[in-house]
């Protein structure tokens, strides 16, 4: 089984969304025999982001310090164990370009360890307006089917973006908005190829994350998106997505068993 894990949450004093504090989390992992763990926690900034959630930030200042004391305790936690431990982010992309100048900002200060494409949003083409799939309540309510086929084939744009930008060391939970039963239908099929056919293109390692398999009985991505990619020689990782310690290496001998029957031979590891 897979003895490593880099998408995992922490609490960090409640300004986080994990429930395990960052020494609960490596010491667990620890125990468990794993090799590597890295500490991933959400990196979501954006001038226009809404002030919806904690963890959203519109103030550069305010999320480079937030993650600089994150970090430093990781540094003072990891010390006193033998596991590797890797500080990373789990960020949410967006395309424009007065995104990626704050990104690369906010990266330089920072210089982590890894970095976690992923999208929780759906959005505006301008990024004027922007929903986290969790608050879709916060939707105007003359929202119209047409305003929100843009909201949600931006999504999957996203990911491309994401993919093409060379950012990442590894995708997240590429169909994540499909929890809330969005882009379920078969119309939505030609985008989530065109996802595939670019991260085939660009060979961009992808997880499987198991946090689905709770929720709605498969990971995320499902399992014939994952399927397609292995076929196409993708590198996959097996991620937890882990926000407590009880969720350390949940699932994974499951997926272990889909890629052993899938004849998976590129398995990503730092």
């Amino acid at each position: 089984m897979q003895k490593y894990t880099y998408h995992t949450h922490n609490s960090f004093g409640g300004l986080f969304d994990g429930w395990s504090s960052c020494e609960e989390m490596i010491s667990t992992a620890e125990n468990k025999g794993f090799e590597e763990i890295g500490v991933s926690n959400h990196l979501i900034y954006h001038p226009n982001v809404p002030n919806a959630n904690k963890m959203y930030y519109n103030d550069i200042n305010k999320i480079i310090d937030v993650h600089k004391r994150s970090f430093e305790e990781i540094d003072k936690v990891a010390s006193n164990h033998s596991i590797k431990v890797y500080k990373g982010l789990e960020v949410d992309f967006f395309p424009s370009l007065e995104w990626r100048k704050d990104f690369e900002k906010i990266i330089k200060e920072l210089n982590p360890d890894y970095l976690i494409g992923s999208t929780h949003f759906i959005r505006t083409a301008d990024e004027t307006r922007m929903y986290n799939i969790y608050h879709l309540d916060c939707l105007p309510a003359n929202t119209s089917k047409e305003d929100m086929k843009e909201l949600l084939t931006n999504y999957w744009l996203n990911i491309i973006g994401a993919v093409k930008s060379g950012y990442f060391n590894f995708i997240a939970h590429i169909d994540y908005c499909t929890q809330f039963n969005l882009c379920t239908e078969v119309e939505w099929n030609d985008l989530k190829y065109s996802v595939i056919e670019t991260i085939k293109d660009k060979k961009q390692p992808f997880e499987i994350n198991t946090g689905g398999i709770d929720r709605i009985g498969r990971p995320y991505p499902d399992w014939w998106i994952a399927e397609e990619l292995i076929k196409l020689g993708v590198p996959v990782i097996i991620s937890d997505d882990a926000h407590g310690v009880e969720r350390i290496g949940d699932k994974f001998p499951e997926v272990e068993e889909f890629l052993d029957k899938v004849n998976c031979k590129n398995r990503y590891k730092f």
